[in-house]
């Protein structure tokens, strides 16, 4: 699953894709919401020409700052049932209810490993989801 396959099935409110620096391989973003707090990524490793990681990232206001509390929360859950009904199918529903919590966790099916990771901040919290191939 690459950009291409991700431009047909995610609304995105903008997309980009850079190319490959010292840094790393190719980066496809799809940022999606009003606030636009709700984001995909997708690093792919050159060498191999396959997916390296995605991430599923929801920057959660809980506090006021024109959106109101929680924007785009509906955004970054589609994006969640999403691809995880794509890649890991069978993982669907503890991922979503992980999504609801504020505690580390991890998944994993034949083909992917899957954390899930809660920071908190002054104003917001980051719900994000990592995806590696096995």
């Amino acid at each position: 699953m690459f950009a291409s396959d991700l431009n047909n099935v995610l609304s995105c409110k903008y997309t980009k894709t850079t190319p490959p620096d010292e840094l790393g391989g190719t980066l496809y973003m799809c940022i999606a919401g009003k606030a636009e707090t709700a984001k995909v990524f997708i690093n792919k490793d050159e060498k191999t020409g396959k997916v390296e990681n995605l991430k599923i990232m929801w920057n959660d206001w809980f506090k006021e700052a024109g959106y109101g509390v929680h924007p785009d929360k509906k955004e970054a859950t589609g994006f969640i049932n999403l691809l995880s009904k794509r890649l890991t199918p069978a993982l669907t529903a503890p991922m979503l209810k992980a999504f609801e919590g504020k505690a580390t966790a991890t998944f994993s099916s034949d083909a992917w490993d899957v954390k899930y990771t809660y920071n908190r901040g002054p104003a917001i919290d980051e719900r994000l989801f990592v995806f590696t191939p096995r």
